[in-house]
């Protein structure tokens, strides 16, 4: 009978708080993109696996030095909790949970974007002989992996909290078409944020949940 009150007793602290929790990151509104997922426990909260999707709108068709790509990326976070998510009270008795993980993540996005830019013929004084108008379009996708740690902690016992700090490496690959002027190099990118950034990507945020 003791045994039972113990395992009744035992499953119902670890079920206090949800397995799953829906998650947005806030951070992303600014680039115009959208980024949520799911983030599943396994039943002692010690590891767990999140899958988050972006959708990314900010195509300016036909707007002169426009730089804006439609497109969609996944993710997929392996998670170990180093200190298992568990349940601790503040000083003034509030009682909430806390863990702190490292893991692994896979990515990946395809993009697209159709610009209009404007280009410029110089004679050998250096005066302006034409000025060109061209469109052309862009499509994107990149890839890549890392390491990631973070720290966790609820409010209420429903909200999630997540702040994570990491890093690794991205690659991309780039098909342009449409009539590009000779001599006119694309194939640039504006920092970590741009769809064909390559190299070594920090990550660092913020993401919010809640309890399903």
């Amino acid at each position: 009978m003791a045994i039972c009150l113990c395992e009744a007793a035992f499953a119902q602290e670890t079920e206090t708080i949800s397995r799953t929790i829906f998650k947005l990151s806030p951070q992303h509104f600014t680039q115009n993109s959208l980024k949520g997922g799911v983030e599943r426990f396994n039943r002692n909260h010690s590891a767990s696996l999140a899958v988050l999707i972006t959708g990314r709108m900010e195509k300016n068709e036909n707007s002169i030095y426009g730089n804006g790509y439609d497109g969609l990326a996944g993710e997929l976070q392996l998670r170990r909790y180093i200190s298992p998510i568990k349940e601790m009270a503040s000083k003034n008795g509030r009682q909430f949970h806390q863990g702190v993980y490292g893991g692994v993540y896979v990515q990946g996005g395809s993009y697209s974007g159709d610009f209009r830019d404007e280009y410029y013929y110089y004679d050998d004084t250096g005066t302006m002989v034409e000025e060109v108008l061209y469109d052309y379009e862009d499509h994107i996708g990149n890839w890549g992996g890392g390491f990631i740690i973070g720290y966790q902690r609820t409010l209420w016992q429903v909200v999630f909290t997540e702040v994570f700090i990491g890093g690794g490496l991205q690659f991309s690959d780039r098909i342009t078409t449409g009539l590009v002027p000779y001599g006119r190099d694309l194939f640039y990118d504006d920092g970590i944020t741009d769809p064909y950034y390559r190299g070594i990507l920090p990550k660092i945020g913020l993401n919010v949940g809640i309890g399903l």
